[in-house]
């Protein structure tokens, strides 16, 4: 029993640990050291939360919620069993990692929060562990543009783009910590500083609309009814601004990712989404699919695995089934805290969940920074949820299975999130072949090997980069396997129909049989 007091006592302060990690760990002694930690601080957090949950009373139940929930993990079961590739939903891309797991741990991570956030002090714990680590990445990637550090400033996350995200939900969060005049009032006015500078480096136009989108939902949040139409033109009035500053302004062509260029990549993406419009192609699956749909040659040899669009991608690869149930969680979380948001917190939890929503409008989901709404949205649903009477587990056997459930969802964390960080860690250091062995699902380390065997499992993996196949059909066509070689370059255009180097090998090999056959014919 007095463990089971300890872990009640200490157990609510586990979601801050989480919100604290995301914006900040990161590990430079593997090869992914920015996307593939925080996709298993996810996965960990989860089954850790939820056992932890099982083990003692909970705060709060899901309430009405729990259909939503359970209709969202349904439906990414589903997309799963009908996925154009299984290994590849099931372990995720190369530093993509938008598996199944991850997909069930954000759900996993929401409820995880509800059931163990018991005070308004643990939840601000989060907030405020959110708000000190995303101002940590700002400072690293104000550093590293004052350094010319030759990429986009990104504060150790891997991305500009992923830092703007957590900015978007951070900087309404301390907006509301300031109006709420806290005995720490000026230090999140200060934060405004690190978090205004980690913005304007990374140069994100998605990451300003969300932060402009937020700020004037914590105003809808906070002014009286009879306000709400003057406060509803003025919004209209900011983003219509934003928009034509955008739109009107050199800064349409910034990092050279003109508006034009997301419009065509949309509508391919719609028809690759009418192509399997209710389960999806599967987890993670878009990089094997979209090149059968594209009309564009966007950007060189850079391949497109992504829709770039949050709503299109999750109806890409879940399906119309899926995107509707995720909208049915997040509509819900945010009416719910309409008619509550009176309550403490409520104004600047909301707001982050708008701001990451406009963001991944124009972006896609990623664990640094979907892990972190999906953390938020748990914390909010946790604001308004009346308080659960805690209910003591009568009788020997549903505790026992209470105890055997969480440990199995430890036990099932690590070779989801501890195993695939120490494969990486082997593929740093050159030994492609020991991180097979840890983690024999990654194409990535597969193709490291080179030989045509592992190059042909990488393959059979689910590998989306169209250079691999290349390489594949290069290694057939030396070993006289030719049709093996037409074969691997086929399936590198199939993924990428304007891949140059798979045009010109392909034409190569057709031209080479095709004088081979006059020969023939003429002796």
């Amino acid at each position: 029993m007095a463990v089971r007091r300890l872990l009640e006592r200490s157990s609510g302060f586990f979601p801050a640990v989480v919100a604290l990690m995301l914006p900040v760990a990161w590990l430079p002694s593997i090869s992914d050291s920015f996307i593939l930690p925080r996709a298993s601080i996810v996965i960990a957090g989860a089954c850790i939360g939820v056992g932890l949950a099982l083990l003692i009373p909970r705060a709060a139940g899901l309430g009405n919620l729990r259909m939503p929930l359970a209709l969202a993990s349904a439906a990414a079961l589903l997309a799963f069993a009908f996925s154009i590739s299984w290994p590849l939903s099931l372990i995720g891309s190369y530093t993509r990692y938008e598996s199944l797991p991850v997909r069930l741990a954000y759900l996993g991570v929401l409820a995880m929060s509800v059931w163990l956030l018991r005070t308004q002090r643990q939840r601000d714990f989060v907030v405020g562990a959110f708000v000190f680590g995303t101002c940590i990445a700002c400072i690293k990637a104000f550093f590293q543009w004052a350094s010319h550090a030759p990429f986009r400033p990104d504060g150790d996350l891997g991305n500009a783009n992923l830092l703007a995200a957590l900015v978007a939900m951070a900087a309404p969060l301390a907006i509301d910590r300031v109006r709420r005049a806290t005995m720490f009032q000026f230090a999140w006015a200060g934060s405004f500083i690190p978090l205004a500078a980690g913005l304007w480096v990374t140069t994100s136009r998605s990451g300003e609309l969300g932060v402009f989108a937020a700020a004037l939902t914590v105003l809808a949040f906070l002014v009286p009814r009879r306000l709400l139409v003057p406060v509803g033109a003025l919004s209209a009035a900011v983003v219509a601004l934003a928009a034509f500053v955008f739109l009107a302004t050199p800064l349409r062509g910034l990092n050279n990712d003109p508006p034009e260029l997301r419009l065509h990549l949309w509508g391919d993406g719609l028809r690759l989404i009418l192509g399997r419009p209710l389960t999806g192609w599967g987890e993670d699956a878009t990089g094997l699919s979209f090149g059968s749909y594209l009309t564009h040659q966007y950007a060189g040899l850079v391949t497109f695995d992504r829709i770039h669009s949050g709503p299109l991608d999750i109806a890409a690869t879940q399906g119309l089934l899926g995107l509707a149930a995720l909208g049915w969680v997040v509509g819900l979380v945010l009416w719910t805290a309409w008619r509550r948001r009176d309550a403490a917190g409520v104004p600047g939890l909301a707001a982050a969940i708008v701001g990451y929503s406009v963001w991944v409008f124009f972006n896609f989901d990623w664990a640094p920074a979907t892990g972190a709404f999906w953390l938020l949205a748990g914390v909010l649903w946790s604001s308004v949820s009346p308080p659960r009477e805690p209910v003591e587990v009568r009788g020997a056997k549903p505790a026992l299975l209470a105890v055997l459930v969480a440990l199995l969802l430890a036990v099932v964390a690590i070779p989801l999130a501890a195993l695939p960080m120490v494969a990486d860690g082997w593929y740093v250091k050159g030994r492609a072949d020991l991180a097979v062995r840890v983690d024999p699902l990654q194409a990535q380390y597969h193709w490291a090997i080179g030989t045509v065997e592992e190059l042909r499992k990488a393959g059979a993996l689910g590998e989306t980069e169209p250079e691999m196949y290349v390489q594949l059909g290069d290694k057939e066509a030396a070993l006289g396997n030719d049709a093996a070689a037409k074969h691997a370059y086929e399936r590198a255009l199939q993924i990428d129909p304007y891949y140059g180097p798979a045009q010109q090998l392909l034409q190569a090999l057709t031209a080479a049989k095709s004088v081979l056959k006059s020969s023939i014919s003429r002796a």
